[in-house]
């Protein structure tokens, strides 16, 4: 009934309780933080507490890429949390996210953008958060980053410092920022060269503006 687009049957729907007034606590808090995350980007969303996936295995947050060029077939992309698949399909109890992209529907709202596809550097800058309030600040310093043409990426899941370092590493960024619980108390983010090793700390204010500069011709 939640995908059927004819008017009669929606009409049923409007007193039908919604799952997101009906949240636990935990599932709640990692809805708010989404939405955080992508107001903390700009990036323009709308709540759709009936959207509907095909796939029946999704876990907490499913999401739709739409598109107002495009016409009655709007959606480019979807997808969602899918934190039991691995688990129910016999693997490791790992959590996931994945999406699909139609690549037909991409092409033509590129060019309803009037943009030009052209060959993607690799990862420039990386960043290694440490502990949430150093998440959110990770996720504001890559939106900017991405948005100024600066291949930046970061550490996903709660890894260490060893292992986020290492993921950094694998990622061939000519520059990696740390941020940890000390960092932040100070204000500074740590900015490493990967090249020569040097490690100099700067200020959270200033970590665009230091990276930007860092990454040129990198």
């Amino acid at each position: 009934m939640l995908d059927d687009k004819r008017p009669e049957v929606q009409a049923q729907l409007d007193d039908a309780p919604l799952m997101v007034d009906h949240l636990s606590d935990s599932t709640k808090a990692h809805y708010d933080a989404v939405r955080q995350h992508l107001t903390d980007l700009g990036v323009s969303w709308t709540e759709a507490p009936r959207l509907v996936r095909g796939l029946d295995y999704y876990t907490k947050t499913t999401f739709e890429f739409v598109h107002n060029g495009l016409g009655a077939q709007s959606a480019i992309g979807g997808g969602g949390r899918y934190d039991g698949l691995s688990a129910a399909l016999g693997g490791p109890d790992l959590s996931g996210i994945g999406y699909a992209v139609g690549v037909d529907r991409t092409l033509l709202a590129v060019q309803a953008e009037g943009l030009d596809i052209g060959a993607t550097a690799g990862v420039q800058a990386f960043v290694v958060p440490l502990g949430a309030e150093a998440k959110r600040l990770a996720v504001r310093l890559i939106g900017q980053l991405r948005q100024a043409g600066v291949a930046a990426d970061t550490v996903y899941g709660d890894r260490g410092l060893k292992g986020a370092m290492k993921a950094a590493d694998r990622s061939g960024a000519s520059h990696v920022v740390v941020i940890g619980e000390r960092d932040l108390a100070e204000g500074v983010g740590q900015l490493k060269d990967m090249a020569t090793g040097e490690q100099t700390a700067v200020p959270v204010a200033e970590l665009f503006d230091a990276l930007q500069r860092a990454t040129v011709g990198a």
